[in-house]
Order: structure tokens, then sequence, then C-alpha cells
């Protein structure tokens, strides 16, 4: 029988294809500028760094459709990496408030997906 995918599962991949559509919008400077929304220049690091983090998040997200283990603990990983890059960020800038969107998107990444944990990691039953 297949197994059904749970509803905070879902959430969380839609969280994250809402995350790789706005990173393809923000590659087209015009498309931002238009609504208001500031972004770096377009140089061949921040391309690159999007692209390689659009690539991340869409392996990420067919790992979490699939309730691969694999998918949970990539999560996992990604959020607690942009967590330590935003706690250096804030540590850097002491003029900087803890205000900080990742810092904030990354606590509730890793909290909401340490709460779908029971639905990757499957506990040994005694029998």
């Amino acid at each position: 029988m297949k197994q059904k995918r749970p509803v905070l599962v879902s959430f969380i991949t839609d969280l994250n294809f809402l995350n790789v559509l706005l990173i393809i919008d923000s590659l087209f400077h015009m498309n931002t500028n238009q609504f208001g929304i500031i972004t770096p220049a377009p140089t061949f690091f921040n391309v690159t760094t999007k692209v390689l983090v659009i690539l991340i998040l869409l392996t990420v997200s067919y790992g979490l459709l699939r309730l691969k283990r694999w998918g949970y603990w990539l999560m996992i990983t990604y959020n607690i990496f942009f967590l330590v890059i935003s706690i250096i960020f804030l540590l850097k800038l002491t003029k900087q408030s803890f205000y900080n969107p990742g810092f904030i998107i990354s606590i509730l990444g890793l909290t909401l997906t340490l709460s779908a944990k029971r639905y990757f990691i499957k506990e040994n039953k005694s029998t």
C-alpha cells in the first residue's frame, strides 16, 4: 500500500518551490526592480550561487516528496548552514539587529522540518 504524504511535508516542499521561484525571479534583475525589490548586481558569483541553491532546493524537495531519509537530512543541513551564515553575519555586523530574514527563515525551517521527523525516521519497534 502506498504511503500518503503528510500535509506538513507537502507544506515544507511547497515553501521550497516558492523559494526556488523567487530565486529564479531574482536572477532577472529587471523583474525585481519593477516591484521595488533590491537585489545585488548579477555577477558571476551571485548567479552561480543562486543556481546552486536552486539545484539544492529542487533535490531536497524531491527527497521530501518521496519521503526519503536523505531528503530530510539535506533539509536539516540546508537550514543549519543558512542559520550559521546568518549568525556569522549578525556577529560580524554589530549594527545589524536580530531582525534578519535569513535568521528567522532558518529557525522556522528547522522548526517545521524537525517536527516532521516522524515521517522520515522510523523507530525500531521491538516485537
